[in-house]
């Protein structure tokens, strides 16, 4: 992240530590597994694991040298270390001298642009050289010390609700999941499901047609543009079924052609059958598919597609249990056409339907608004480490 002008003098960081790179030893992932302990061991982007001795006693500055996220200013390349460490050939380790907190150098490293110091374009590599000559502010120590403090506690809120934020995206993943299976499979009844009065079994060949599909030469640039809506599993939800209206990449009408898929009208249900089986998406505009998925068109007025994409969900174990391929699960048309559907009657689907949509609809919205506020508290993080170090917001 670039910086503004500081408050404070520039030294290079070369003038600041004593690197002690040449104490470090790489461990594999075996190589760590096979000495358990509590000394951690720390990579590129934090602490990877757990060893049984140190290398290493803080304080500490670890530094990024290749493999981390040199280039994304919302994550850190530098951590603040304290006590016993093992460290990888994949971090600097850096002691700090005389008249420099170690916690502010971390938070004053992670302002730093560290493009112009980065070398290498397939795996960046911040040489020792380069990273001797990164510029850091300095303050006098005492000013340094209140700084980190201040980063401190706010950096540490500011995880906190990053972290409760997740957890609550967790709670509720598992409550539609919960919700979704018990209006399917009430009472914990298991695939299919007892018919209910006035039900039918059917099987998903007799209630949908299944379309197939396919992608162009993805190195042909003719093959791609905005011509056709198309959706790979990656393009559905992995949570609940959701209305989907794009997907990451469209198609050309050439790539259309190309690739042999067919454009299906607004209405259809998606659902993944490969990489992975058992997402399931309600296309909102006509699609076509990669051959990761099909698309299933209601052939007549008998089916809720609202129920029938809980239905798929819902299915989403037994089809992977009838998965076939080598290289990874695969369903065919065959075995998805043969899949056995618990129907109940049409009211009774619109019903339960409606029922479970509403909640959903309702946690989509409130994900949203979780999504909103954990992009503006990663946004802020580093705002406000930033203007911290430079000396501009104390």
């Amino acid at each position: 992240m670039a910086m503004t002008a500081p408050c404070w003098p520039m030294v290079p960081l070369g003038a600041l530590v004593d690197c002690l790179d040449a104490r470090r030893v790489p461990l594999n992932r075996a190589q760590r597994a096979g000495r358990p302990g509590s000394v951690p061991y720390h990579g590129a982007s934090g602490v990877t694991g757990y060893v049984d001795r140190a290398l290493f006693d803080g304080p500490l500055v670890l530094l990024g040298e290749d493999s981390a996220p040199f280039f994304d200013p919302l994550r850190d390349v530098a951590f603040f270390h304290d006590g016993p460490l093992w460290a990888g050939n994949h971090v600097h380790v850096l002691r700090p001298r005389a008249g420099v907190d170690g916690r502010f150098l971390a938070h004053a490293l992670n302002t730093v642009s560290l493009g112009a110091f980065v070398e290498g374009t397939t795996r960046p590599k911040l040489t020792r050289a380069c990273m001797n000559s990164l510029p850091v502010p300095c303050p006098p120590l005492q000013r340094q010390h209140m700084i980190a403090r201040t980063l401190d506690q706010h950096m540490d809120r500011i995880d906190r609700q990053l972290h409760e934020l997740d957890a609550q995206a967790a709670a509720a993943d598992e409550y539609a999941r919960a919700i979704i299976h018990h209006a399917i499979l009430p009472d914990g009844a298991a695939w299919p499901g007892p018919v209910p009065t006035r039900g039918v079994m059917r099987p998903v060949g007799s209630v949908f047609d299944i379309v197939g599909g396919g992608t162009p030469a993805t190195g042909n640039a003719a093959h791609w543009g905005d011509d056709v809506t198309w959706l790979t599993p990656a393009d559905l939800p992995a949570g609940p079924p959701a209305r989907v209206g794009r997907g990451a990449r469209g198609l050309s009408a050439a790539g259309l052609a190309a690739c042999r898929a067919t454009r299906v009208e607004a209405g259809a249900l998606v659902i993944s059958t490969r990489a992975p089986v058992g997402r399931v998406g309600m296309a909102t505009v006509p699609v076509a598919v990669s051959q990761g998925c099909k698309a299933l068109v209601p052939r007549g007025q008998d089916v809720d597609l609202r129920y029938a994409a809980l239905l798929l969900r819902v299915a989403g174990a037994e089809l992977r249990r009838r998965a076939g391929g080598s290289v990874f699960p695969e369903v065919d048309t065959l075995t998805l056409a043969s899949l056995e559907l618990c129907l109940p009657p049409l009211e009774r689907q619109r019903a339960v339907a409606q029922t479970v949509w509403d909640r959903l609809d309702r946690q989509a919205r409130q994900a949203y608004a979780r999504g909103q506020l954990r992009a503006v508290l990663r946004e802020y993080r580093p705002a406000l480490r930033l203007a911290c170090v430079s000396g501009h917001g104390m």
